[in-house]
């Protein structure tokens, strides 16, 4: 696992938040869970210090709504397939 900076925004102001992932996909799922997270800006991984800039990209009450609908069993194995294209290099 890794560790994930994940700037955020919490109730209409810049934050940031941690949290320890396998995948930045699992990072960015795991701030939709959070109801108080509003925006998604950016990702970092920290023991590379990889960016992923999604401002703007992501609409996270529309992937909230999705994440409702979608069988926790489904989303699970969507994650672990695509954790498993993704190749990272780095380590």
């Amino acid at each position: 696992m890794d560790e994930y900076i994940i700037d955020v925004v919490i109730e209409g102001k810049a934050d940031k938040l941690k949290t320890f992932c396998s995948s930045v996909y699992s990072a960015i799922d795991s701030m939709i869970g959070v109801d108080m997270v509003e925006d998604i800006t950016l990702v970092t991984r920290t023991i590379d210090g990889r960016v992923w800039d999604i401002e703007d990209n992501m609409d996270v009450n529309y992937l909230r709504s999705l994440r409702k609908d979608m069988d926790f069993n489904m989303l699970n194995e969507g994650l672990k397939m695509a954790e498993e294209t993704y190749h990272d290099t780095t380590h």
